[in-house]
């Protein structure tokens, strides 16, 4: 994994291998809509046009409005796999899930997103090898 350099100090960017970001918010943090800012400036210019898949942990968590509608405003990933770990984290998770183009899931550990979104990008590869 290769960690992409944020100017926000409150979460952790990494990208592996197989392209799929993993953003972890520090837990007991409150994420301003210029932290969200950063991580999808910092998203943006590794991936350019093009779309990758984001896990990302919100384990205890408070996400403000101003980052939720940052996170909303632009399709700057294809598919988004939050982790928590509670029932509040699962409401964090719900209000930025609500208004999403893309899929988007809810998970409890990381392994089984990554699983999830892997089973996304299959049949995509596949449909391109077949032309």
């Amino acid at each position: 994994m290769a960690e992409i350099a944020l100017t926000c100090t409150n979460a952790k960017l990494d990208l592996d291998a197989e392209g799929t970001f993993h953003l972890t918010w520090k837990p007991g943090s409150t994420v301003s809509a210029a932290d969200a800012g950063a991580v999808v400036a910092a998203v943006q210019a590794v991936s350019g046009s093009s779309r990758q898949p984001m896990i990302v942990e919100v384990v205890d968590v408070c996400m403000s409005p101003g980052a939720r509608e940052t996170l909303l405003a632009k399709r700057f990933v294809s598919a988004v796999a939050l982790v928590g770990t509670s029932v509040v984290d699962r409401v964090v998770a719900a209000a930025l899930l609500r208004q999403q183009d893309c899929p988007h899931g809810y998970f409890t550990s990381v392994d089984v997103a990554r699983q999830w979104l892997g089973q996304l990008a299959a049949p995509a590869a596949e449909e391109g090898s077949a032309a």
